[in-house]
């Protein structure tokens, strides 16, 4: 649709409205000078009025998005990138950011529906856009280039480029840790994922100790300074994976606890890959010391350990 209203020739007339609609308008209430302004300023006041109005009318693509419908929202966050992009080249201070956030959205899109090469192209180009304005202002774009980045690293790890995501992720952490500095409650969720997509990027390139400090950290923010029971999925995965690599460590105690915290949560929140990655990690830290783990798992759970690791 945007590609049927936004053609030249209707830019051209609502160009040209503006011009003679504003012209007018400030010759009969202003003077003559005000004509002049309106004669200049008219057609791109127009065109934003114009583009407002056209967006307000249709469907929500980002809405489209978290409701799982990837095609839909693909077609309409296409229609709206053919207008941001030719409004970002005749006027960029207002409309670059527009189209940085239609490029997010188009690369959840595609990363919905399995094409992995354009959405990182989408996303690469959003950042870059994003960078140039956060150099500009800082403090107005850098939240958006923090979340850019987190996307950027998860899409460059499922390409197998880990350490380039690990490059996107800590600067996108550096970036969430100042932020959340000051607006904990806005930005501390975020710092936590971002930290966990960290230790798991550092685990495929085999830094354990690199990337048990980063689990550390973001199950201490999950589970002592967010509300339980909001917690994201992934904390699970968080908790299960500092368990993995606790266990690798032999400290087999502190294995079974943050085993038994993410394995409750992964269970409550049904992440069945989760809970199929740490299997061989829970029955490690049972086998080192069948009693301890019982004991801790009562405690962290309030339950007895599942029937199938043979302790009951």
């Amino acid at each position: 649709m945007w590609n049927k209203l936004f053609t030249r020739r209707s830019v051209r007339v609502v160009a040209a409205v503006g011009a003679v609609g504003f012209g007018t308008a400030g010759w009969f209430l202003l003077n003559p000078y005000w004509a002049i302004a309106g004669v200049v300023a008219g057609p791109y006041l127009a065109l934003v009025v114009f583009a407002v109005i056209v967006t307000i009318t249709l469907p929500d693509a980002a809405t489209l998005v978290n409701q799982h419908e990837p095609y839909q929202a693909l077609k309409q966050v296409q229609q709206d990138l053919y207008t941001s992009r030719r409004l970002a080249k005749v006027w960029p201070s207002q409309w670059r950011i527009a189209l940085a956030q239609n490029l997010i959205i188009e690369s959840g899109a595609l990363n919905a529906l399995n094409k992995n090469a354009p959405a990182l192209r989408s996303c690469d180009e959003a950042v870059a856009i994003y960078q140039a304005l956060a150099a500009e202002n800082p403090g107005k774009y850098g939240p958006g280039l923090a979340d850019a980045l987190d996307r950027q690293s998860r899409l460059l790890a499922t390409a197998g480029r880990q350490a380039d995501a690990l490059e996107a992720v800590e600067t996108a952490v550096r970036m969430y840790r100042n932020l959340a500095a000051a607006e904990p409650t806005e930005y501390l969720p975020a710092l936590a994922e971002a930290l966990t997509c960290k230790a798991t990027w550092l685990t495929d390139i085999h830094q354990d100790s690199q990337a048990l400090a980063a689990a550390h950290e973001a199950t201490g923010i999950y589970w002592h300074r967010l509300p339980r029971p909001e917690l994201p999925p992934d904390a699970a995965q968080a908790a299960l994976l500092e368990g993995q690599l606790l266990g690798k460590q032999q400290r087999h105690h502190d294995a079974a606890v943050m085993l038994a915290r993410g394995w409750q949560l992964a269970t409550s929140q049904h992440q069945h890959n989760a809970l199929a990655t740490a299997t061989s990690a829970l029955k490690a830290a049972c086998r080192a010391d069948p009693d301890n783990f019982t004991a801790v798992w009562h405690a962290e759970t309030g339950t007895q350990p599942p029937e199938w690791l043979g302790l009951s």
